[in-house]
């Protein structure tokens, strides 16, 4: 008796353990061996265990060959066929009942037969194993000829139902269809806020902000202004103007949660000294008292150059302004993809041209690439808040020549 008694108190938590889940849902667990037509419901029940069949007229079919549809089961070796407008019923146990108000996802497949109308597949929930309960999903359309068709939806348990019912609600017993592979997955949790925060709601233009969001799955990303990405929580941004971010969550079997947030883009505050357009502080070495380091020396027949200005590789919102020998040429300049282009005016001998970075972009250092009179050889300018790179430029005006 001892021994009796440890082998239920087994079997008793094994079951405890089990997640909720279909029991008999794709119609392995049978005693038939071979297709079995117009089963009256006693007969169908004491063939297929954890399925209950309580139809009207009661003949539903338990199939494993492919006559009835084209290529046998979707799962395995069986299958079930059922006529339509009650005829048919049947009541999938599961192995606990559901939580009433929770969400749960179900899957299944259908399938029509040729010589045979068929109606939409209507799935519930029910108490009983002998009524069909609450409706929680009816199919949008009549399952397909000869091909099986997986329908998958969510619902929230309308009840604390021990057992998943399925009809087809319209037809007759002249209306058939087959059906299999029934799976009920987990109930999910949902969450009913999306939180969305910033590195910074307050940046300098050209600056990077870093958006991430929080309560949800699958997101999805939209702005007031240009946006480079659109999906994952967590995002990298260089908005040239306040902007607005919109993200959406969706986990499935939940409702989809929203959240926005402003980001204010002001412009950078500029040093006075800047602003002049007469040279200060500025000697070989240095330029408003950052470091100048020369890293590249070119030669030039003209007095005249064009300078070209661009990112050639990841555009990061670094931002220079360019100095021809300690005179502002250009002030906050954005360096982007596309080429921006200055005309110099080069004195005799040694010319200085510096780029002095603004900001540091969102991937240190500031770097811009330089094209002097569209040469093959382009030229990467790197600086940084405490020094400038520049390029030496030399101007002979004795090599000019005359027609």
């Amino acid at each position: 008796m001892q021994r009796l008694k440890l082998t239920i108190l087994s079997i008793s938590f094994a079951h405890i353990v089990f997640s909720q889940s279909i029991i008999n849902g794709n119609f392995e667990n049978t005693t038939a061996t071979s297709d079995q037509i117009n089963l009256s419901n006693s007969a169908m029940n004491a063939m297929l265990p954890d399925v209950n069949s309580f139809g009207s007229y009661g003949d539903v079919d338990i199939i494993k060959s492919s006559a009835y549809g084209g290529g046998g089961a979707q799962d395995k070796t069986w299958y079930l066929g059922l006529t339509g407008g009650g005829t048919d019923i049947i009541a999938m146990t599961l192995t606990q009942p559901l939580v009433a108000g929770n969400t749960y996802s179900l899957s299944f497949y259908d399938r029509r037969h040729n010589g045979y109308t068929a109606s939409p597949i209507q799935v519930g929930v029910s108490e009983s194993n002998s009524s069909f309960g609450k409706i929680v999903y009816t199919s949008p359309q009549e399952p397909q000829l000869n091909v099986w068709t997986q329908r998958t939806f969510t619902f929230v348990a309308p009840n604390n139902g021990k057992y998943i019912t399925v009809q087809m609600a319209s037809g007759d017993i002249n209306v058939w269809a087959n059906i299999d592979n029934f799976v009920l997955n987990s109930s999910k949790k949902c969450d009913d806020i999306l939180v969305l925060d910033a590195s910074s709601y307050t940046i300098n233009k050209g600056n990077a902000v870093t958006l991430t969001a929080n309560g949800s799955a699958n997101y999805t990303w939209t702005s007031t202004s240009a946006i480079r990405n659109t999906n994952g929580s967590v995002i990298s941004e260089i908005p040239l103007l306040t902007t607005t971010y919109f993200v959406s969550g969706k986990v499935e079997g939940c409702s989809i949660l929203t959240a926005s947030t402003t980001i204010n883009v002001i412009e950078p505050k500029k040093d006075t000294v800047m602003a002049k357009k007469e040279p200060l502080k500025f000697s070989r070495h240095k330029l408003n008292n950052r470091k100048l380091i020369i890293q590249e020396t070119l030669h030039v027949p003209d007095a005249t150059v064009k300078l070209q200005v661009w990112d050639k590789n990841t555009v990061d919102g670094d931002m220079v302004s360019i100095f021809l020998n300690g005179v502002l040429i250009a002030d906050s300049v954005d360096v982007v993809s596309s080429r921006k282009e200055y005309l110099l005016n080069l004195q005799a001998g040694s010319n200085l041209i510096v780029m002095q970075a603004i900001n540091l972009g969102s991937v240190p250092p500031n770097t811009a690439t330089i094209g002097i009179n569209n040469r093959n050889k382009n030229i990467t300018i790197v600086s940084d808040l405490e020094s400038s790179g520049a390029i030496e430029v030399f101007f002979n005006p004795e090599t000019i020549t005359t027609k």
